[in-house]
């Protein structure tokens, strides 16, 4: 089908007014070299065009195009990233100097020269464990932290840097304490990172810097006081490295959780505002509208950026509606993350093709680089959101228990045509009449599997009183994971009613007199299947545990059109009607690899040893459908694994040459 050009061009006009009051230069004084053409860069293009990138999980090379995320990317879209973003995530905490925490940290260091070297751009974050060193933790609270695969509390950290302040409490204008231990651990870990900037600095090498990232959210323990707090935190931060350390390499970005958290703006220290943005299925509402926030809350002299996203923002509607981005991130694909998965191939392909997308291929070479204060020419985007083929076929996928256990299966849909905000929601009856006493229960338990491998949900529980009052409430809820497996715990002294939390006589008198017990969803823009098991009471009582076939009456439902017990003999997968998985095969016949594949695509055929090293690379690019050879001759005999990644598919095969 031929991509039809839009009819959206933008002029000089666009470019200026998107820029107007950006500055062509960073906010460090003294700035290196390499930091004043990085941040002039990115300021010139800004409202024109938008810098491609990707986020790396797993980093086990040192040259930046084998990084396995890297090499999805290009898998995906037959082009590198100009932008590629590491994490000092080991770099410091209590297991800092574990021999796999500082290869890591190496290797990302040693990935972002290289980044650099071939006209790129490293940006690093920094998830910064428990300075103190009590816990190898950086989330703040266990609901965050979450549990391992076998149920186990993860840990996580109760540290507050607060106490590091000469009053804890203050509420504006906070002050450190020099010479608290809190200040002390705090400037031992920030120097940990400002030398590893120092030594890209002595390279020639610049990079962009988010710290102290999601301020607002709550879930990091930076972010878990109040706005003053963290202003004086992330102003530590810029002035040790700066003026005390000689950091002068950086481009500065403030990442707030949401737009509307201006009480948490740091000031003057950064030079890009960016927000997090995920679940963005249509590629354009959330990100508009995010950005449209930013301009009036911050105004325009800052560029704003996405430093986080799954689905990547649709450069042609971002163009209709003057919110160009400077640069988009995709989280990593690795670590079980897949976040590239999120972005149809039609929308990548049109996105990474367009003349508004910078790609590695498009960067000039910083030596080449000259400082300019114009912005960079018009760009014509080149096709139309609405034209392309943006259906995302859903996989609903079961529990692997299901022929020996029941659950109870909640089917959610989105249909085409209806705005991308719009909820799937009912309120699931699990219990009526015969509720439990629940006045002196403290929590509520119960299994959940998202079937869904690319999207997340939130629920609760909820619970409606008996006459007289037939009243509502409700306990705090529980995230579960695009395709993750838990236990949903609910802290019932969370019971709110009518604004307020229930306690003492009022909390036992309702908690005494439940007349129906449910599951509630309210999820924006979710298709796919959420399943249950296993609802018990301080794990002892057992509410329900969906072993009997039953039909569930469903209130006040919308887009939920399956409720069922599954269990004892359902199948482990199903595929929505046309939307068949992609399929390939690896045989070995002799020296010769056949590969077939039921989809074309751009393809990687790599060859690893059992280490996991790749040893060489067989093919990379566009194959059709069918069958294909590639010859194995020269290899030296032993046993390899043999992958195949691409066009929707992922085989693996292991391989004995004799």
């Amino acid at each position: 089908m031929d991509i039809k050009k839009a009819t959206i061009a933008f002029g000089l006009m666009a470019a200026v007014y998107a820029s107007a009051a950006i500055s062509y230069t960073p906010v460090t004084e003294g700035a290196t070299d390499a930091a004043k053409k990085l941040y002039n860069f990115l300021a010139v293009n800004y409202g024109v065009k938008t810098v491609s990138g990707i986020m790396t999980g797993e980093v086990n090379s040192s040259e930046f195009k084998k990084l396995a995320d890297v090499d999805s990317f290009y898998i995906r879209t037959g082009k590198y990233p100009a932008l590629v973003g590491f994490d000092y995530l080991f770099a410091t905490g209590k297991e800092a100097s574990k021999e796999w925490n500082k290869d890591y940290t190496r290797m990302a260091v040693n990935s972002a020269k290289d980044l650099w070297n071939k006209g790129g751009i490293p940006a690093f974050t920094w998830h910064w464990k428990d300075p103190s060193k009590a816990e190898e933790a950086f989330y703040a609270t266990a609901g965050s932290a979450g549990k391992d695969e076998f149920g186990n509390q993860k840990p996580f950290t109760t540290y507050d840097f607060t106490q590091g302040f000469s009053n804890p409490n203050c509420t504006s204008n906070c002050t450190w304490n020099k010479e608290s231990n809190v200040y002390k651990q705090l400037v031992a870990d920030i120097d940990v990172i400002a030398d590893y900037f120092l030594e890209l600095q002595t390279a020639g090498v610049a990079a962009i810097f988010r710290p102290l990232h999601e301020a607002s959210g709550g879930w990091f323990w930076w972010g878990l006081r109040s706005g003053a707090a963290f202003q004086a935190l992330y102003n530590l931060v810029y002035e040790e490295m700066v003026n005390n350390k000689g950091v002068k390499n950086l481009v500065w970005v403030w990442n707030p959780e949401y737009a509307k958290d201006t009480d948490w703006n740091p000031g003057k220290n950064y030079d890009v505002i960016s927000l997090d943005i995920y679940e963005a299925w249509d590629y354009s509402t959330k990100y508009t509208a995010a950005y449209g926030e930013l301009k009036t809350n911050y105004g325009t002299d800052k560029m704003f950026a996405v430093s986080e996203n799954g689905a990547i923002p649709d450069l042609s509607v971002m163009k209709e509606k003057n919110s160009v981005w400077s640069w988009w991130m995709p989280w990593y694909q690795t670590w079980s993350g897949k976040f590239l998965d999120q972005t149809v191939n039609a929308v990548w392909k049109a996105n990474m093709e367009s003349s508004c997308t910078i790609s590695l291929e498009d960067m000039p070479g910083w030596d080449k680089y000259t400082i300019s204060e114009n912005p960079v020419a018009s760009c014509e985007v080149g096709y139309a959101l609405a034209d392309l083929d943006t259906a995302r076929p859903v996989e609903v996928v079961f529990p692997g228990d299901t022929a020996t256990n029941a659950w109870l299966r909640v089917g959610l849909t989105m249909p085409s045509g209806i705005k991308p905000d719009t909820a799937s929601k009912g309120n699931i009856v699990i219990a009526e009449g015969s509720v439990p006493d629940l006045s002196s229960t403290k929590k509520i338990t119960m299994k959940v599997f998202n079937g869904n491998k690319m999207s997340g949900i939130w629920f609760t529980i909820a619970f409606l009183s008996g006459a007289p009052d037939w009243a509502w409430a409700q306990p705090d809820g529980c995230w579960v994971n695009a395709g993750d497996s838990t236990t949903c715990t609910f802290d019932l002294s969370t019971t709110t009613k009518d604004g307020a939390v229930l306690s003492g006589s009022a909390y036992t008198s309702f908690m005494s007199n439940i007349n129906k017990f449910y599951i509630e969803i309210f999820a924006q823009s979710f298709a796919g299947s959420v399943f249950f098991d296993d609802i018990t009471t301080d794990g002892n009582v057992v509410i329900n545990d969906f072993s009997q076939k039953k039909t569930y009456q469903v209130e006040q439902a919308a887009n939920m059109p399956i409720v069922e017990i599954v269990g004892t003999g359902s199948t482990n997968t199903a595929i929505g009607a046309g939307q068949l998985p992609a399929v390939a095969s690896l045989t070995l016949q002799g020296n010769s690899l056949s590969f077939t594949t039921t989809r074309s695509g751009n393809v990687s055929l790599d060859v690893f040893d059992l280490q996991g090293n790749r040893v060489t690379s067989l093919y990379k690019g566009a194959l059709s459908a069918g069958t294909h050879q590639f010859s194995l001759s020269g290899m030296a005999r032993g046993s390899y694994l043999v992958r195949a990644k691409g066009a929707g598919l992922s085989a693996t095969k292991r391989i004995v040459i004799k």
